[in-house]
């Protein structure tokens, strides 16, 4: 059932008032531009379209749940949603060359550091790119060569993204808010148990889609 928050861009939308990325905007949060639509639907074109685009166990158990299993436009919707998220990972990802002036070091030594796991890094067509959540402004999260070696080793850019950005209940700090792994290994030193924690919550997110 559409919401009556979503309902009002919706029309807004049919009647020509706002655009597409707005009204995308509007309803979902997601921000977008047309650079990132384009990308989505190079994507989708790759794939061959909606009509065979596939879902991952964790989306279709996500969708089942949802009780979305019955519309005609989950499946569309899931998988644009998701590659509108993609695109944004893309284009706040860090080049080899970005990474090494921000860390003070040779692209050579960048590469050692890709190879060794202490870096995660994916290829996107002829790029090597790495995701911004495992840097800080002027280095590398704490212990993110640790988490990047409990990581699943095919896992996707948006699966890392994920696990290391979206708030942890089980992780807080003085406030009692959850924070996110990234955040909460970059805001103060963490203990042994601690880190062996934020260990465990990772091996657990990257491998429960398998």
């Amino acid at each position: 059932m559409t919401s009556a928050s979503s309902y009002e861009p919706i029309q807004r939308y049919l009647s020509g008032e706002l655009g597409f990325e707005d009204a995308l905007h509007a309803v979902t949060g997601l921000s977008v531009d047309r650079a990132a639509l384009v990308g989505v639907l190079e994507t989708l074109a790759a794939d061959g379209g909606l009509a065979n685009a596939s879902l991952s166990y964790h989306d279709e158990k996500l969708l089942s749940e949802s009780g979305f299993h019955e519309k005609p436009g989950a499946v569309a919707v899931m998988t644009v949603q998701r590659d509108v998220q993609l695109q944004q990972i893309i284009s706040e990802s860090l080049t080899v060359n970005e990474v090494a002036e921000r860390l003070g070091v040779s692209t050579a030594r960048v590469r050692q550091r890709i190879a060794a796991r202490t870096l995660w890094s994916y290829l996107w067509g002829e790029r090597r790119l790495m995701p911004a959540a495992q840097f800080t402004p002027s280095g590398v999260v704490p212990h993110m060569d640790e988490v990047i070696s409990v990581l699943r080793p095919d896992s996707h850019p948006l699966e890392v993204h994920k696990i290391l950005t979206v708030p942890q209940p089980s992780l807080t700090r003085k406030n009692g808010s959850p924070q996110s792994i990234a955040d909460y290994l970059s805001r103060a030193p963490v203990s042994a148990e601690q880190l062996a924690q934020v260990l465990d919550l990772v091996n657990a997110a990257s491998w429960s889609t398998v």
